[in-house]
């Protein structure tokens, strides 16, 4: 069997207006929904990205117990071609690529699993966003986006690191 013809990356983001509540009898703040803001934000939005991706490195999010192989004799029954990862790609303060080559992404997403905040690059080395600790980012890129330019790096510059998770898909 083929591979999909039609692949896509299905995102979403939900964001609720809260507002902290500090009790006078405790340090600790309560949270309940911003009664200034009447209604929700956020989006949902879908990309087709190919269906044979260049390299098999295009997401981080591979655990050590997949079986690639498994995978791949469903689509077409040849063999496998998926390495096993661990999911968490270490970040330093040097702006870094993570994915190497010259074609253009179509979907970026990138987690900050550490405890660091970090710093993402999407052209040249100007760090545009700034991912703190817990956070994601994902988005549609344009045609000037490609796999070397899309750089992280932790925002401190004491020599720590944190980890990051991703997909870039093209």
């Amino acid at each position: 069997m083929a591979p999909p013809n039609d692949r896509r990356v299905i995102y979403g983001a939900h964001v609720i207006p809260q507002e902290a509540i500090v009790r006078e009898d405790s340090a600790d703040a309560i949270y309940k929904l911003d009664a200034t803001v009447a209604k929700r934000f956020g989006g949902k939005g879908s990309v087709t990205i190919t269906p044979d991706q260049s390299t098999d490195y295009w997401t981080s999010m591979m655990g050590l117990g997949q079986d690639w192989a498994l995978f791949d004799e469903k689509w077409d029954g040849t063999a496998a071609k998926w390495d096993t990862g661990t999911g968490e790609v270490a970040v330093n303060e040097s702006l870094s690529v993570i994915l190497t080559g010259s074609t253009a992404i179509k979907f970026l997403y990138i987690k900050n699993l550490g405890s660091v905040e970090c710093e993402l690059a999407l052209e040249n080395d100007e760090r545009d966003i700034l991912i703190p600790p817990g956070a994601a980012v994902s988005m549609r890129t344009t045609s000037s986006v490609t796999a070397a330019t899309v750089k992280v790096a932790t925002a401190a510059s004491s020599g720590n690191t944190t980890e990051i998770e991703y997909v870039i898909a093209i």
